[in-house]
């Protein structure tokens, strides 16, 4: 028989409030900003904005910090200053933004959790503008997929063995013994449908496996506390080139230049989240 409480008691109410319970704040617009445009800059000069984009929303992700994805959203599609006068980004343009960013954070239940993807998933949403709200594809292709379980684990396999081998079955072997379930958990729940696109997908709604293996290693970079973690995928990273469909800008991720980018965009975004909650902290003093 399940419970009827209404409401919680005012003491266990009160202890929820207790040990930092709420996101992160969003640094200072024009500080935020100002990284953005120096960032994006250096990006375009390798022609990696997708990179760029990738990177920043696992960052912000990996921080908690959904107002930074708002943020950088309006950035991104030239929305960030209401009296700028530029010609607007075209709505097929900023669809694919919005869609690069949001189907980040979702990859990112892989490697920071859920409970940080549904904050920032709706603080990205909460900055989109209508037009883009609208016109975004609404289908689950991964439900979709549910049901035909063979191609999943093929698409998991493929991908976990372009990120481990030579070492896919030893680690598949050590997984085992923390946990029956692990290694299939991993492969059945997080390689197969989540990490790899089901085939169904609009490309524009897909985010590359270079770009994949960029943003776990932003989050990776940014959780910290996770090295080994952290190093298996620069490795992975690193073995991208060669993959299906594979851009200009994904083999240039995929080199030890790009990687060595990738680290250091995720630290100065990090450091300037940090400086942000610690200038705030200052201001309740």
């Amino acid at each position: 028989m399940s419970s009827k409480i209404s409401k919680l008691p005012a003491a266990l109410k009160a202890a929820l409030t207790l040990r930092n319970p709420n996101s992160t704040p969003c640094p200072r617009i024009d500080v935020l900003q100002g990284v953005f445009s120096r960032t994006r800059s250096v990006a375009r000069s390798k022609g990696a904005e997708e990179g760029w984009l990738a990177v920043s929303t696992a960052t912000m992700l990996t921080n908690n910090c959904p107002p930074a994805l708002a943020c950088l959203y309006a950035f991104a599609t030239g929305q960030e200053d209401a009296n700028k006068v530029e010609e607007p980004v075209p709505l097929e343009r900023r669809i694919r933004i919005a869609a690069l960013m949001r189907e980040t954070t979702i990859k990112g239940c892989v490697f920071v959790g859920v409970p940080k993807v549904i904050n920032c998933l709706a603080g990205l949403t909460g900055g989109l503008d209508n037009e883009v709200k609208e016109a975004l594809d609404t289908k689950s292709y991964r439900d979709a997929e549910q049901n035909n379980l063979p191609p999943i684990l093929e698409r998991g396999i493929k991908l976990f063995r372009s990120v481990y081998d030579p070492h896919t079955e030893k680690l598949l072997t050590k997984l085992g013994t923390y946990h029956p379930d692990f290694p299939g958990f991993i492969i059945r729940s997080e390689y197969g449908p989540l990490l790899q696109a089901p085939p169904d997908m609009p490309k524009e709604y897909q985010i590359s496996r270079a770009l994949t293996s960029a943003m776990g290693v932003a989050c990776l970079r940014a959780a910290s506390g996770v090295g080994p973690q952290l190093t298996s995928h620069v490795y992975g990273l690193l073995k991208a080139q060669g993959w299906e469909e594979e851009t200009e800008e994904d083999k240039w991720l995929a080199t030890e230049e790009g990687a060595q980018w990738i680290i250091e965009l995720t630290d100065e975004l990090s450091d300037v989240i940090a400086q942000g909650e610690e200038d705030k902290a200052k201001g309740r003093l």
